[in-house]
């Protein structure tokens, strides 16, 4: 993609970042999101029905050895407005590219690397991922996936808060919220949500929790089908019109494969509603 197009579309995704997130400016920004040097990045984009961005989801992938050995690592950002979160198959297309990852090079060590800096994203990914690290069933992590995040986390730079806990992370990417919500968040009774404030109690500060998926074929299909599951009575709706969804597309691919754009559709934007908490479902992975 022309750098130019690259510009713009940095710009458009900011506008719906910052309305999301604190922590960074537009250049830090466009240099972590659109100009990061991995080997692939696609993003995905959402529009609503009158064709104005509402929300993205940027996926990277690395080529790096980790313990010596060639792995492919995934790295992700993501965020959508309030009104339009829950309610696209923006998953469905994820594990999709990374099933197409894995299948190009299977003899590739293949995972997701994360440092997640809201409990709604280690909830949302601990309810469909078969295998992730840490987890509240097994609290001890072992040894050599423990050493595997320890190297990664070196690797992108991602400073100990705490010299003894190597599983929480400086990231300085906020997410806006109020304080009713953060205190609905410190509440809730879900195990896998209460497992991550446990752990990550300084989120609301910019720490992110370091988390661990590895992954292939068999992890990818039965996540999937967690998914499609789970959201099948939503899925059937979106399929008869009766819950209006926002369109997902792939806004640009850059590596080898050709860049697409999607224009715009004439219409109002959609617009940030007074009162209505911006905690993300996703946050900087």
């Amino acid at each position: 993609m022309p750098s130019h197009l690259r510009e713009a579309l940095a710009r458009e995704l900011y506008a719906v970042h910052e309305q999301i997130f604190d922590g960074l400016d537009f250049e830090e920004f466009r240099e972590y999101v659109v100009e990061r040097p991995a080997w692939r990045t696609w993003i995905y984009v959402k529009h609503n029905p009158y064709g104005y961005l509402v929300g993205y989801t940027a996926m990277h992938a690395f080529q790096v050895p980790v313990q010596g050995r060639p792995s492919t690592v995934i790295r992700m950002e993501a965020g959508t407005l309030p009104e339009h979160r829950g309610r696209d198959l923006t998953m469905v297309y994820g594990v999709l590219r990374l099933l197409r990852i894995w299948l190009n090079q299977p003899w590739r060590r293949t995972c997701l690397f994360a440092a997640l800096t809201h409990p709604s994203s280690y909830t949302f990914l601990a309810h469909y991922a078969p295998v992730i690290w840490p987890n509240r069933t097994h609290p001890a992590i072992p040894d050599d996936i423990l050493q595997k995040m320890d190297e990664l986390a070196g690797n992108f730079q991602l400073q100990r808060v705490d010299p003894e806990n190597p599983l929480v992370r400086q990231v300085d990417w906020m997410t806006v919220e109020t304080d009713e919500e953060t205190l609905r968040w410190r509440r809730s009774r879900r195990p896998d949500t209460r497992f991550y404030m446990e752990a990550n109690p300084g989120y609301v500060h910019g720490h992110g929790l370091l988390t661990y998926i590895p992954v292939d074929g068999l992890i990818l299909l039965r996540s999937l089908t967690r998914f499609l599951v789970g959201r099948a009575g939503r899925i059937m709706r979106m399929v008869l019109g009766t819950d209006p969804a926002p369109t997902t597309g792939v806004a640009s691919e850059f590596g080898a494969l050709t860049p697409m754009t999607k224009p715009a559709a004439s219409g109002p934007p959609a617009q940030r509603r007074p009162g209505v908490p911006a905690s993300a479902p996703a946050s900087r992975w």
